[in-house]
């Protein structure tokens, strides 16, 4: 009798009793219900044990249903086929939580079961053959794949049979197409950058080629316009770097180029103006030298904005306007005397480092300093004016008047 509730209560929950004996019905059908009572005792003995065996089937059967809170193999096999059906995502754990029974609740909702979240035995045989036909079906697609990929093949060696009858003018174009494609992978081979935020020694393409024209406006580049980034250019870059007084480490990051001046400043030349006396800095003029002239003069409260090593009319008007204030002629033209004047004025360094930046700034002009322009009589410094007084014969004096 208890196995019977028992079995009551798991179809009960499972679904209707009628869904349940389906298969027994079809059995049955069409076959006289027996007269029990025609039935003698010696058949009895064998009608028992078959009676027993039914019943213990059929308590099987109800325990087999799976609900929340049960654990074991059975639960951790269920989650493994509701995974693979699609309808359950949680880890297999073996248990029958509520992600478990969210995932047979779906599952019965889409083949059309009572949804009760428990995996009875038709729950359990619905997921198997769901199992089937899926799998069915993905050997399905694997076929038309096959299939698919011989025609593929089949396409291509007739493909190359009647590529064999080629006219002349199709090889040509052929021909033609593909230098198009060597000639294309040249220039992006020649455009190759490590970052495309920074420019450093290696790079190549026209970004290095424009940094090279305005480290050029700048007045620290001499060299040709490469669009390589090689020793020449990084050693621009570190001497740019020490007089904005930037990180030195020779790649043009954002800082970097940001301080350096556009290639149309003053206009569209971009090479430096010549002047008859290097002495005078007048408008026109690029470099190192009229950027030292440039930040005196935002010292002194003539001129604003950041110097750009640009000598154009804004520097200009901010040197007449010096002059006239401090009794000097007002030509716009800042030679010694008005340089001299204005770093007295500003005081942003020792008289003797204003002489050797003077010095420095010669020096390179005649070719003999390659250095930085800082004020330091420094080892390089002493090379270039030594060589100087060799080649013209002349004292340090000289050297400092400027008169060489």
């Amino acid at each position: 009798m208890d196995n019977l509730a028992y079995l009551y209560v798991a179809s009960a929950y499972e679904e209707p009793l009628s869904n349940e004996l389906i298969d027994f019905n079809s059995l049955l059908k069409g076959t006289p219900a027996p007269d029990w009572r025609r039935l003698s005792g010696k058949a009895w003995k064998y009608m028992l044990p078959l009676l027993v065996t039914l019943s213990t089937l059929s308590a099987v059967t109800s325990v087999l249903a799976l609900e929340r809170g049960d654990q074991g193999p059975s639960v951790r096999s269920l989650q493994q086929r509701l995974k693979n059906a699609g309808f359950y995502q949680a880890p297999i754990t073996q248990v029958y939580d509520f992600d478990t029974e969210a995932a047979v609740r779906s599952f019965q909702k889409a083949v059309g079961l009572q949804v009760n979240g428990i995996a009875g035995s038709t729950t359990l045989q619905k997921l198997e053959n769901w199992q089937k036909s899926t799998v069915k079906a993905q050997s399905k697609k694997t076929n038309t794949a096959s299939t698919q990929i011989q025609k593929v093949n089949n396409a291509t060696t007739q493909s190359k049979k009647t590529s064999t009858v080629k006219t002349q003018s199709q090889v040509a174009r052929t021909v033609s197409n593909q230098t198009q494609r060597v000639n294309a992978l040249n220039a992006s081979t020649h455009n190759k950058r490590r970052s495309p935020n920074l420019l450093q020694k290696g790079d190549e393409g026209e970004q290095v080629r424009i940094l090279q024209e305005r480290l050029r406006v700048a007045g620290f580049y001499f060299g040709q316009s490469t669009g390589i980034f090689g020793p020449i250019t990084e050693e621009a870059v570190k001497r740019f770097q020490i007089a904005y007084k930037l990180d030195v480490d020779g790649v043009a990051g954002p800082n970097t180029l940001r301080k350096l001046p556009p290639l149309g400043v003053g206009g569209t030349q971009e090479v430096a103006k010549p002047v008859k006396q290097r002495d005078n800095l007048s408008q026109g003029d690029r470099g190192e030298p009229v950027r030292v002239l440039q930040e005196q003069l935002i010292q002194a409260g003539y001129l604003q904005g950041e110097p750009n090593g640009y000598y154009g009319p804004y520097t200009a008007d901010a040197v007449r306007r010096f002059q006239a204030d401090n009794f000097l002629a007002v030509s716009g033209i800042a030679g010694p005397t008005t340089r001299a004047k204005l770093h007295n004025a500003v005081k942003t360094a020792a008289k003797s480092e204003f002489e050797v930046l003077e010095i420095q700034r010669r020096l390179r002009d005649r070719g003999f300093y390659k250095g930085a322009l800082n004020g330091v009589m420094g080892d390089e410094t002493k090379r270039a004016i030594k060589l100087a007084q060799e080649f013209y014969g002349i004292s340090l004096s000289d050297v400092r008047s400027g008169r060489f």
